[in-house]
């Protein structure tokens, strides 16, 4: 543990720019607090409103029951996924950066040269992901304290954030000494947490016996999910403290195992073993697309694999949903929405949220091309007679197409088994298909911000492509809380392809100029800059 300290410091000082960046986001649930107390200002508003959000199933599928119609209970229901995100990812995201990350790039070997211990880079990366995680919550709950809500319930929801957090920092500690890739340990964590919050819809999602579970808000089998366990903590609704235990164990089990496996395998190694290569590269490695194939490859076949397993299993739940039209409430949403039935308009909410989602995948591709330039792998490249656009273009195909072909994998699953539910597979799987891939143009915007950032402002390429993203999500809560005017969320890509509004072929064409041009800003930026 030597040297634990020093590598703390260092840690904070990297992550300067992103933590404060992070903690604002813990002023969210206000906002949502403030704004549930202006539109629904008495108890009977309140009630009606949480009345009408249990009778639509997709929303109790993304964001689960209300626990209670209060302003505290139904800032907890509409931020508590939220809660999950903002926390968990970010969290992974900043442990794998400190230890497998470092020790790809060689950085942790020449610190290990010097006085510091063996498990001193995890135990800084873990603690310092346990101190930001310790000030979201409490940024949280001084907020909502702030309003007047009551500090059992605002602590409740803040640790519940944090408990995310720290659960998927552990996951991340354990998936960095699996692979000796950055991207393959990154992909290991972000895939958990996708089958972890898969699991917390699958858990929520309205079936035969929904309204039982419903009624009773039990501890359900299938709340197995970490995730659950934060949502079922209950703020403000008659706090399960006890939860927060089964959050310690489960991070105590994961750190203890990654801290064991840590001291049984060597410096810049994974327990998984590499693949050797051949000894001579075949024909079809020699040019820079070959190349970005083989770097992602991996990332991409991953996204595709899990979207098409989420299409199949959404489109078999969206089997019980149609018994459940049967309340007004819904039934006006329904015709507002343009859908002809609950399980259509639930699996078009979804594919909209499926279609955010892949913008993920988007920046995380066009990032590959920072990775590379990084760890001194693009020079020796780009010291050929390949110029920087086309190994930049190269890069660029995956982040277009890869998320095409992921949004087409899901599209085509959910239209097969919706459409053979319903009987009729020729009408719903282009139905299905087209509404999946309407968002496709927005994720080909966070693509091109991403490509714009890394050619004029490298540095803060990553952090701030997030941040954009998180930017637009934000948008869009708050024009769902009619805090956000439609023209200001207009900003967002995302708007222009919403689930609720009438998507053009104008709109498609604009969102599609935009991306070409912030795309070309960044190639225009990388061809005058200096690399690294």
């Amino acid at each position: 543990m030597a040297g634990t300290g020093t590598l703390i410091r260092l840690a904070l000082r990297r992550d300067r720019v992103v933590l404060p960046i992070w903690f604002c986001a813990g002023l969210l649930p206000m906002g949502v607090a403030a704004s549930f107390a202006k539109l629904y200002p008495s108890p009977d508003s309140l009630r009606a409103f949480a009345d009408q959000c249990m009778s639509n199933p997709a929303i109790v599928a993304i964001l689960g029951p209300v626990f209670a119609p209060t302003v505290g209970g139904l800032t907890a229901w509409r931020t508590g996924a939220m809660g999950m995100i903002v926390a968990a990812i970010p969290s992974l995201l900043i442990v794998i950066r400190h230890t497998r990350a470092e020790e790809e790039a060689g950085q942790r070997e020449i610190i290990g040269s010097t006085a510091v211990g063996r498990h001193a880079a995890l135990s800084a990366a873990l603690i310092v992901t346990l101190f930001a995680n310790l000030v979201l919550a409490a940024v949280v709950a001084t907020g909502l304290m702030s309003l007047g809500l009551p500090a059992a319930g605002s602590i409740a929801l803040g640790l519940s954030w944090a408990a995310a957090g720290l659960m998927f920092a552990a996951v991340a500690a354990l998936a960095a000494q699996l692979s000796a890739s950055t991207a393959t340990a990154r992909n290991i964590a972000l895939g958990v947490f996708g089958l972890f919050f898969l699991i917390h819809t699958a858990a929520n999602s309205p079936g035969e016996h929904s309204g039982v579970w419903l009624r009773s808000l039990s501890f359900s089998p299938s709340s197995i999910s970490p995730l659950e366990w934060t949502r079922l903590i209950r703020p403000f609704a008659g706090e399960r403290w006890w939860l927060f235990a089964l959050v310690a164990g489960f991070v105590a089990v994961l750190d203890t195992a990654a801290y064991a496996l840590s001291a049984r395998r060597d410096l810049g190694a994974g327990l998984l073993p590499p693949r050797h290569g051949p000894a001579f590269a075949p024909p079809r490695l020699r040019s820079p697309l070959a190349l970005a194939w083989r770097l992602q490859r991996g990332m991409l076949l991953g996204w595709i694999v899990a979207f098409a397993l989420i299409g199949l299993l959404l489109g078999a739940v969206s089997k019980t949903l149609p018994t459940l039209t049967n309340t007004p409430q819904f039934s006006n949403w329904l015709a507002h929405m343009g859908a002809h039935d609950s399980a259509h308009a639930f699996l078009r909410i979804v594919l909209y949220v499926l279609g955010q989602t892949i913008a993920a995948y988007a920046i995380l591709a066009t990032m590959r091309m920072r990775s590379e330039e990084m760890t001194l792998r693009a020079e020796p490249v780009l010291a050929t007679s390949v110029s920087r656009l086309r190994w930049a273009a190269s890069h660029l195909l995956f982040a277009s197409a890869g998320p095409a072909a992921a949004l087409f994998a899901v599209g085509l699953a959910i239209g097969l088994t919706y459409g053979i539910n319903a009987g009729d597979v020729s009408r719903e799987l282009p139905r299905l298909l087209a509404a999946t891939m309407v968002t496709l143009p927005a994720v080909w915007v966070m693509a091109g911000i991403a490509m714009a950032l890394f050619g004029l402002l490298p540095r803060f390429a990553a952090s701030l492509s997030w941040a954009a993203l998180a930017a637009f999500l934000v948008l869009e809560l708050g024009w769902e809380l009619r805090q956000v005017s439609q023209p200001v969320f207009d900003l967002s890509p995302f708007a222009h392809v919403h689930w609720s509004a009438q998507v053009t072929i104008a709109a498609w064409i604009w969102l599609t100029v935009v991306a070409v041009l912030l795309t070309t800003a960044g190639l225009f930026g990388l061809q005058r800059r200096d690399l690294g």
